[in-house]
Protein backbone atom coordinates (compact mmCIF):
# COMPACT_ATOMS: atom_id res chain seq x y z
CA UNK A 1 0.00 0.00 0.00
CA UNK A 2 3.10 2.24 0.81
CA UNK A 3 4.42 1.73 -2.22
CA UNK A 4 1.21 2.49 -4.22
CA UNK A 5 1.00 5.36 -2.51
CA UNK A 6 4.80 6.40 -3.45
CA UNK A 7 4.16 5.75 -7.16
CA UNK A 8 0.65 8.04 -6.90
CA UNK A 9 3.11 11.09 -5.32
CA UNK A 10 5.60 10.37 -7.79
CA UNK A 11 3.35 10.34 -10.66
CA UNK A 12 1.49 13.18 -9.34
CA UNK A 13 4.64 15.49 -8.77
CA UNK A 14 6.21 14.74 -12.58
CA UNK A 15 2.74 15.79 -14.26
CA UNK A 16 2.52 19.01 -12.38
CA UNK A 17 6.02 19.69 -13.11
CA UNK A 18 5.58 18.77 -16.66
CA UNK A 19 1.81 20.56 -17.62
CA UNK A 20 3.55 24.15 -17.99
CA UNK A 21 5.77 22.00 -20.70
CA UNK A 22 2.52 20.34 -22.53
CA UNK A 23 0.59 23.74 -22.02
CA UNK A 24 3.35 26.19 -24.17
CA UNK A 25 4.41 23.19 -26.30
CA UNK A 26 8.09 22.96 -25.21
CA UNK A 27 8.69 20.03 -27.47
CA UNK A 28 9.39 22.58 -30.05
CA UNK A 29 12.21 23.59 -28.41
CA UNK A 30 13.34 20.26 -27.80
CA UNK A 31 13.00 19.85 -31.74
CA UNK A 32 14.68 22.72 -32.71
CA UNK A 33 17.25 21.67 -30.31
CA UNK A 34 17.68 18.35 -32.06
CA UNK A 35 17.98 19.05 -35.15
CA UNK A 36 20.54 22.22 -35.00
CA UNK A 37 22.64 19.97 -32.49
CA UNK A 38 22.99 17.70 -35.52
CA UNK A 39 23.15 20.24 -38.36
CA UNK A 40 25.37 22.82 -36.76
CA UNK A 41 27.94 22.17 -38.87
CA UNK A 42 26.18 22.89 -41.43
CA UNK A 43 26.66 26.56 -41.22
CA UNK A 44 31.01 26.02 -42.03
CA UNK A 45 29.97 25.64 -46.08
CA UNK A 46 27.15 28.17 -45.67
CA UNK A 47 29.12 30.88 -44.26
CA UNK A 48 31.74 30.12 -47.01
CA UNK A 49 29.17 30.20 -49.80
CA UNK A 50 27.19 33.14 -48.12
CA UNK A 51 30.25 35.04 -47.72
CA UNK A 52 31.64 34.37 -50.85
CA UNK A 53 28.22 35.89 -52.72
CA UNK A 54 27.92 39.09 -50.37
CA UNK A 55 32.13 39.78 -51.11
CA UNK A 56 33.92 37.65 -53.63
CA UNK A 57 35.72 34.15 -53.29
CA UNK A 58 38.33 35.27 -51.93
CA UNK A 59 36.93 36.70 -48.93
CA UNK A 60 34.82 33.74 -48.72
CA UNK A 61 37.28 30.88 -48.45
CA UNK A 62 39.13 33.15 -46.08
CA UNK A 63 36.63 35.16 -43.60
CA UNK A 64 33.86 32.59 -44.58
CA UNK A 65 35.68 29.29 -43.26
CA UNK A 66 36.14 31.31 -39.89
CA UNK A 67 33.07 32.67 -39.53
CA UNK A 68 31.70 28.86 -40.72
CA UNK A 69 33.60 27.45 -37.88
CA UNK A 70 32.23 29.81 -35.44
CA UNK A 71 28.61 29.64 -36.10
CA UNK A 72 29.01 26.00 -36.27
CA UNK A 73 29.88 25.61 -32.82
CA UNK A 74 27.76 28.02 -31.65
CA UNK A 75 24.45 27.14 -33.35
CA UNK A 76 25.67 23.07 -32.42
CA UNK A 77 26.32 24.16 -28.60
CA UNK A 78 22.88 26.16 -28.68
CA UNK A 79 21.40 22.71 -29.92
CA UNK A 80 22.45 21.24 -27.25
CA UNK A 81 21.53 23.77 -24.53
CA UNK A 82 17.88 24.09 -26.54
CA UNK A 83 17.90 19.57 -26.08
CA UNK A 84 18.78 20.26 -22.09
CA UNK A 85 16.78 22.76 -21.03
CA UNK A 86 13.77 22.37 -23.60
CA UNK A 87 11.82 21.84 -20.28
CA UNK A 88 12.46 25.38 -19.08
CA UNK A 89 10.75 28.47 -20.63
CA UNK A 90 11.01 30.60 -22.62
CA UNK A 91 9.68 27.97 -25.82
CA UNK A 92 9.21 29.37 -28.83
CA UNK A 93 12.31 32.01 -28.61
CA UNK A 94 15.22 30.62 -30.76
CA UNK A 95 18.59 32.00 -29.08
CA UNK A 96 20.02 32.30 -32.58
CA UNK A 97 18.72 33.76 -35.79
CA UNK A 98 17.39 31.73 -38.15
CA UNK A 99 15.93 29.27 -35.92
CA UNK A 100 17.57 26.72 -38.21
CA UNK A 101 20.94 26.36 -39.89
CA UNK A 102 18.98 25.77 -43.62
CA UNK A 103 16.90 28.78 -43.28
CA UNK A 104 17.88 31.77 -45.05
Amino acid sequence: MKRLLGMTMALAIVISMASPCFAENCFNKLGRGLINGATGWLEYPKQIVETSKEHNIAVGLTWGQIKGVAYGVARTGLGVYDTGTFYLPPYDKPVMEPKYVFEF
